[in-house]
Parts: C-alpha cells; sequence; structure tokens
C-alpha cells in the first residue's frame, strides 16, 4: 500500500488504483470527454514512481479490466513488460509529462469537440464560471508543427519523446503571467515515494490546448483530473453559448473622422464591439478552483454511480479492502 490517489484515502492499493483507472475512462467516454478516435487517461504507479499504467488501444470505453492495462516507464514510455499489448502511439504525452513533474500523478488528452473550436481559433478559452476557476486566466496552445523535425510527417500527434517534452514545457513556459496553477496546492498528498513539494518541478497551468488536435490536463489524482477534463468541456461549451448570445444581441460602433469633402467617408475607422463578455478574473480564478477543489469527489461519486449502473460498461477490477 502507498500513498494514495483519492480524497479522504490514506493508502490505495493496484487493485483500487486499476479500477479507478477504468471508472475514470469510462466516465470520460460517457461524459463525451474521449470518443472511438480520441483520448486516454493514465495514472503514476503508487508503489514505483518511475512507472505509470494506462489502457492498451483501446477506446476507454471498452477498457474492463486489470488485462487491458499497460505499465510503462517513464523514462522512455516503453513497457515494462516485453509481451504487453500494443499501446497508444501517443503515451508519450503522458511519460513525458510524468518525467518533468514529480508531483503529477494523473494526465488526460483528449479531442472534445466543444474544445476543438479554441485550438483552431485565435479566441482564447477562459475562465467563465466558478467550476472552471481551474483554467485560470492564460491557456497556452501548443502548437506539434512548430516542434516536428524538419521532413517529418505533419500529422499533429505527440509520437514520440521529443514532442512529448515539448508539450509538458507547455505547462510552465519560460514566462509565466497570471493564473498559477502550482499555487493551488490539492487537498491529496502533495508528494509520491518522498519527492518533496518543489514548486519549480510543478506545473503553471492545468491544461493545455493542443492546435487542431485536443487538450492535456494534469493532476495530482484521478478524480482532480476528470473533475478538470468534464468541466473544461463545460467551459468551453458555456464560452461559445456566451459569444453566440453576444454577437448576435451586440452590435458593433465605427470609429474614425469624417471626411466632409471626401463625401462623409470615414478615415482611420475603428470597429468597436458594444457589450463585453464578464470572464473570471485571476484572482477570482484562483479563489474558485480553491474552494472546488477539496470537494471534487462529490462530483466523481456521482459519474461513478452512473457508469456503474449502465450495462454498457464493464469493470471486473476487483477493490481492495482497507
Amino acid at each position: 500500500m502507498s500513498a494514495g490517489y483519492f480524497p479522504k484515502r490514506e493508502k490505495v492499493g493496484l487493485e483500487d488504483l486499476f479500477r479507478g483507472l477504468v471508472t475514470a475512462g469510462h466516465i470520460l467516454h460517457r461524459e463525451e470527454v474521449t470518443g472511438e478516435y480520441g483520448g486516454h487517461v493514465s495514472v503514476r504507479s503508487p508503489d514505483n514512481p518511475a512507472t505509470y499504467w494506462m489502457s492498451c488501444a483501446l477506446s476507454p470505453a471498452l477498457v474492463s479490466s486489470a488485462d487491458d492495462l499497460v505499465e510503462y516507464n517513464v523514462e522512455d514510455s516503453s513497457p515494462v513488460e516485453k509481451d504487453a499489448k500494443t499501446g497508444f502511439l501517443e503515451r508519450f504525452i503522458h511519460g513525458e509529462i510524468y518525467k518533468k513533474f514529480p508531483a503529477i500523478n494523473c494526465v488526460v488528452h483528449g479531442h472534445t469537440s466543444e474544445v476543438l473550436p479554441y485550438c483552431v481559433t485565435d479566441v482564447p478559452l477562459k475562465a467563465t464560471t466558478h467550476l472552471a476557476g481551474f483554467l485560470g486566466g492564460n491557456i497556452p496552445v501548443w502548437d506539434a508543427s512548430a516542434h516536428a523535425p524538419s521532413g517529418s510527417k505533419q500529422h499533429l500527434l505527440v509520437t514520440d519523446a521529443k514532442l512529448g517534452a515539448s508539450l509538458a514545457a507547455a505547462f510552465k513556459p519560460a514566462t509565466s503571467a497570471g493564473f498559477i496553477y502550482s499555487k493551488v496546492r490539492s487537498a491529496l498528498p502533495a508528494q509520491l515515494a518522498g519527492n518533496p513539494p518543489d514548486p519549480s518541478r510543478e506545473p503553471d497551468h492545468a491544461v493545455v490546448l493542443m492546435r487542431g488536435h485536443g487538450f492535456t490536463t494534469v493532476a495530482t489524482g484521478i478524480e482532480e483530473a476528470v473533475y478538470q477534463s468534464v468541466y473544461l468541456k463545460r467551459a468551453a461549451k458555456t464560452q461559445t453559448a456566451a459569444l453566440t448570445i453576444h454577437n448576435a444581441y451586440f452590435g458593433h460602433t465605427v470609429e474614425g473622422k469624417v471626411d466632409v469633402e471626401g463625401g462623409g467617408k470615414i478615415k482611420s475607422a475603428k470597429v468597436k464591439p458594444e457589450g463585453s463578455l464578464k470572464y473570471l478574473t485571476d484572482k477570482e480564478a484562483h479563489d474558485a478552483w480553491e474552494a472546488n477543489q477539496p470537494i471534487v469527489g462529490k462530483s466523481w461519486a456521482l459519474w461513478c454511480r452512473e457508469v456503474e449502473v449502465s450495462p454498457f460498461y464493464r469493470n471486473e477490477c476487483p477493490g481492495s479492502e482497507d
């Protein structure tokens, strides 16, 4: 038994970990965060911080037992067992994040349709409600094509350690501004296998968007990562609806100098939109996440029950006794 990943749990064994990992995948599918072509969730091993677990190359909805899970080395994302089942090509997303951030224990990657518009436009995704405070005020958008070797395939997938390391670095850019994710510490254990808390080795952002691809989110525990993934989708949906309503209701004001001699044409005109969207400030985002973070287990409990009673999902991983 080792340091836990679940709130109010001081200890957790691999049986609990496997069951939680499978359940997380089912929840992400049910909430339409992941789908047939997009998404995976992983968790660092509680007994060995140098390895992590994620499913083989199956849709998260179809993962049902420990036999579907693969253990990987953090160092190079190679499988620990030589005869392991075929894994995801993009497991380097997970391995390089675990390598860079020792306090991170769970990673989720998805291609959520509500989030994708903010991966292909210059419209920044922001925190619109208190439940999305973890987004902060500045979400990086990482571009795989800017870091791919010259002459390589431009498929936007993270299929090697170099691209994975570049994505991991985006969680802690050289110059950070606004909301600092690492300042909001989880109620979960903040260290793993004796690693002391070190702000310089913690991410500044909970979420990084990926141009033309999707998103990745990181957390200290499974429940927290699932919460962030679900509420990232809901935040994007809320913002898109707000922008739609705003643009339909408000007009635009044209400002400039009138050229009387030129027939009344406006010179040096500027189009100024009316009205505004009231996003959370950096402080509001910080304080909202600080208030919500300790109770993410409420959402987790509901989501667990929903997938447990659904005949579509199967979780054959036994749970251990406390």
